[in-house]
């Protein structure tokens, strides 16, 4: 009978660390997908007058491909906007 007892407080415990783990995560994603949401918007405001169409467009398309990113994969999608930034000639921190 004590070792049922122990079993299910083993578990229990098992459930409870694994559940903290998950909520920090969860929390530490939501931080980086602001983040990419950030640099996404800071995009769209920077200035771009001094680029050349072909670069601007190409720097265009790679910040909307972070964008979406942002989303599903808001690690990548800080990548590709951080890319965009460099090929735009830009600082993105």
């Amino acid at each position: 009978m004590r070792l049922i007892y122990m079993r299910s407080t083993v578990l229990l415990g098992a459930l409870a660390v694994s559940g903290i783990l998950a909520g920090s995560a969860f929390a530490a994603d939501l931080a980086l997908q602001q983040h990419c949401e950030a640099l996404a918007t800071r995009f769209k405001t920077a200035d771009t007058s001094h680029m050349s169409a072909d670069k601007l467009e190409t720097a265009r398309r790679q910040a909307a491909h972070g964008e979406r990113l942002c989303k599903s994969a808001p690690e990548t999608g800080v990548k590709a906007l951080d890319l965009a930034f460099k090929d735009a000639g830009l600082t993105s921190n």
